[in-house]
Parts: C-alpha cells; sequence; structure tokens
C-alpha cells in the first residue's frame, strides 16, 4: 500500500510538474525593494535598471502587496535579452496597472511593454485606434488592436497567447480575444515603460505585480494570480516547489 501510495504521488507531481513547465514563469517584478535596481524574482535572473529617470515606489493597490512602480515621461526600465526570455510561440503577460494622464498627445500609444523592433507591445491607446483603450501589437501578428476601455483605477491585466489565438483578460476575466496568422518568436531587449524607441510614447502611470510566463495561462491562473499575486502560484518561483523538495515530503510522510 504504501509503495502504491508513493507511485500515485510520484505520476502526480510529473504530471503536473509537466503541466507548469508549459507556463514557465520567466520575469517577475513585484517592485518591494528599493533604489533604482529591479530585481527579477523569478529565479531567471532578469533583472531590470533605469536607463531614463529614477525608480519612483508607492503604495500598491493593497497593503498584501506591498509597493509599486510609478512610471512618468522620465521613466523606462531597460531588461536585457537572454535565453529565458527568448519565447517561441506561446507567451503571458500579467500585471496590475493604474493610469494616469494619456500622455502623448493624441493618436498616440504610450508603451507599458515594448520590445526591441517593436516585436510585441502592450499600450493604452491615446487615440490611435480608440482613446482610452488597452491595445495590443505582436508584430503585425496581429496589427495594432484596441481590446477594452480601461479607466483610471487599478485593474488587473493578463494577455496569453498560444500561437493561433490571444486572450486578453480585465479583472479576471476573458474579454477579448484575436486571432493571429501563427506563431511567432518572441525575442530582444525588453522596455517596460516606455516604447523601444525613445519619443513621446511613454506610459503614465502605476506598475505592479508584473510578470512574463514562457507558456498559456488558464482563467483560473489568472485569477489565481490576480487574488494572490503571482509570487506562490508556480512551483518555479517557491522552493518548496522544486522536485526535490516535494520527493522529500512525499518520502517524509511514510
Amino acid at each position: 500500500m504504501k509503495k502504491f501510495v508513493i507511485i500515485v504521488s510520484l505520476v502526480a507531481l510529473f504530471s503536473f510538474s509537466t503541466m507548469l513547465m508549459a507556463q514557465e514563469l520567466v520575469l517577475y517584478y513585484s517592485f518591494d525593494e528599493s533604489g533604482d535596481k529591479i530585481v527579477d524574482k523569478s529565479g531567471k535572473g532578469n533583472d531590470g535598471a533605469f536607463d531614463q529617470g529614477k525608480g519612483k515606489r508607492v503604495a500598491s493597490k493593497a497593503a498584501n502587496f506591498g509597493q509599486a512602480m510609478e512610471f512618468d515621461a522620465l521613466s523606462r526600465i531597460v531588461v536585457k535579452d537572454s535565453k529565458s526570455l527568448t519565447i517561441d510561440k506561446e507567451i503571458s503577460f500579467v500585471m496590475w496597472e493604474k493610469k494616469g494622464d494619456e500622455i502623448g498627445g493624441t493618436g498616440t500609444l504610450p508603451r507599458i511593454f515594448s520590445r526591441t523592433s517593436d516585436l510585441h507591445e502592450l499600450a493604452m491607446d491615446s487615440g490611435n485606434k480608440q482613446k482610452g483603450a488597452f491595445a495590443i501589437y505582436f508584430g503585425n501578428n496581429p496589427g495594432w488592436t484596441a481590446c477594452m476601455l480601461v479607466d483610471q483605477n487599478w485593474h488587473h491585466i493578463a494577455v496569453t497567447g498560444d500561437g493561433s489565438t490571444f486572450h486578453v483578460y480585465l479583472d479576471g476575466e476573458d474579454v477579448f480575444q484575436i486571432k493571429a496568422a501563427g506563431p511567432g518568436t518572441y525575442k530582444g531587449d525588453l522596455f517596460i515603460g516606455s516604447r523601444c524607441v525613445l519619443g513621446n510614447e511613454s506610459f503614465k502611470g502605476w506598475l505592479d505585480e508584473v510578470a512574463v510566463f514562457a507558456g498559456v495561462l488558464s482563467k483560473d491562473k489568472v485569477k489565481q494570480i490576480m487574488n494572490g499575486g503571482v509570487n506562490g502560484q508556480l512551483l518555479s518561483v517557491s522552493d518548496q516547489g522544486k522536485l526535490g523538495w516535494t520527493w522529500g515530503a512525499i518520502k517524509a510522510g511514510y
């Protein structure tokens, strides 16, 4: 009986681990440290640094989320390209976002996320497609698309794509879907708070619990992250989730 329980536990463990590998956390910023360096808590070493202005931390949407980062026209985080951030086909983003004034003027797209060569862009629209909307662009696959109107309160936003369809979540609900022409490879330096090319398309507002995943997030996972934060939602961000720890826990019980 004891051997049977261990075998069943191992099957469940490795099945769960395989599922999590399909949604690997490759970047996570809680913004809870101090100073201008931005520490990646995913374990992948994708730390960021400001190349324009300084970091300004403020209280987040709720006490349990710690601090948030404030962005203006002079603040931008640069994340150098890495092996873990070179992602084929499936990619997901999550964040808590509160926008300020839609700076940049009518017809621009203040960027929250941007990547070298405009490979994938997440923005707040100042009127390019629909003023006040959250918009996405993935290397013209699809082209610029206004997904949903977003007001100036705190909201949780998630974008997840499987190579054929992008799903956009607002506060845990799947509110917008759009077909892509096909899978893509995402690589190059990543910019948070401004377009990769400096200009007048900088995001003004606040961000917290920012993360990138190599893989697709389910609606349930998006809601878990929204309610509990990124940390602790996946095995890869907790020592207790590592295979060695879990196997040790199984053996300790018998």
